[in-house]
């Protein structure tokens, strides 16, 4: 084959440099290009979506303000009515309170309801009853009273208080009061009791089997021993029954008049002082010497509510009183006790019951 001959025109190696040259700068752009617009698509879509969230919030907080006023609007509301409200109960309070208040003045001021008439039957009947009872108290006062010496300026002023008979209170125990020369002495029985044992203890004098005492070396030891209490002092005797009694002689120094009485230093009102009027009733054994300071010291004791009874005493001035709620036996008590006859069961009508030691006035 017959070998081509080499052209005699200019080589196209040049040109196909040239292009392909040119090519690869126009991809290059394109490329450059393409990246270029990416990168401001993505750069404009961001920036319109803040804008589109920024309008978006905007538009949809604009209705959850508008809510959030009416509400602030309706609380505001509610906050007066409900103050109005509280107002309007406050008063209502204080009309009810009022009201209340002159119901319960109208109650007080109404009169009581007037009693049955078979309820003031009764009280009549029993008020009779009293009225004679009074009476015959009254009798016996009078009697009494003309027996007492004239009294002075002072005690005219006296206001005397009816007795009124009636029994002590329940398991109450007596304490007495003697009333003599114009004084009043406080009778301590238990204390007196007490120091007389204990002396009979210290003498050493013991009973026998039946509970009696040797009489003689009694009265022998009391000659010289002196028992008692500011106010008295116990002295022994044997009685014909053989009873061992211990007379109370007052001592000259003891006692309060009248005007000592009430004083803040009164050893009356100490005696009131140490005992309880739901333990204790009050016994006053008055003399016909008496009866103005017995008065004095019955109204002290009724400002102190002791419920209190009295019973007129004559003795010789040997003795006061003597010591009670307490008896011990001489020997050959037992022996004479026996050899007396018993006596007869009652025939007929039977005796009238003796009043109780306890009733009051």
């Amino acid at each position: 084959m017959k070998r081509r001959k080499r052209d005699d025109g200019g080589s196209l190696d040049s040109l196909l440099d040239t292009i392909t040259t040119v090519v690869g700068i126009l991809i290059i752009l394109l490329i450059v290009v393409q990246l270029g617009t990416e990168s401001a698509v993505k750069r404009y879509v961001e920036e319109q979506k803040e804008e589109d969230s920024k309008g978006l919030m905007e538009s949809t907080m604009k209705p959850l303000d508008r809510q959030k006023e009416l509400l602030l609007a309706e609380k505001n509301k509610l906050q007066l009515k409900l103050a109005s409200e509280n107002k309007e109960q406050e008063q209502v309070i204080k009309e009810i309170s009022k009201l209340e208040n002159e119901l319960a003045a109208k109650k007080k001021a109404m009169p009581p309801v007037p009693p049955k008439l078979q309820n003031l039957r009764q009280e009549k009947t029993k008020l009779d009853k009293d009225k004679k009872a009074i009476e015959v108290k009254v009798k016996k006062v009078k009697g009494l009273l003309a027996k007492v010496p004239k009294p002075t300026g002072q005690t005219l002023s006296k206001e005397v208080s009816l007795p009124d008979p009636k029994p002590a209170p329940p398991k109450a125990k007596p304490f007495r009061f003697l009333c003599r020369g114009g004084k009043i002495y406080p009778l301590d029985d238990p204390r007196l009791i007490n120091r007389v044992t204990q002396e009979i203890q210290k003498a050493g004098i013991k009973p026998n089997k039946a509970k009696e005492y040797d009489g003689k070396k009694i009265l022998a030891h009391f000659s010289k021993a002196k028992p008692g209490d500011p106010f008295f002092q116990a002295v022994p005797r044997v009685d014909g029954n053989k009873r061992i009694i211990f007379d109370l002689r007052k001592k000259s120094a003891a006692g309060e008049d009248e005007a000592a009485l009430a004083k803040t230093s009164s050893k009356y009102l100490a005696s009131l002082k140490s005992i309880s009027p739901k333990t204790h009733y009050l016994q006053f054994e008055v003399f016909e010497d008496s009866f103005a300071a017995y008065l004095s010291a019955r109204d002290l004791a009724s400002k102190r509510n002791f419920p209190a009874g009295w019973k007129p005493v004559s003795r010789g001035t040997d003795t006061d009183c003597t010591l009670g709620l307490w008896t011990i036996w001489d020997l050959g008590h037992a022996a004479l006790m026996a050899s007396r006859p018993r006596p007869k069961p009652p025939t007929g009508k039977p005796a009238p019951a003796k009043k109780p030691p306890n009733v009051l006035d």
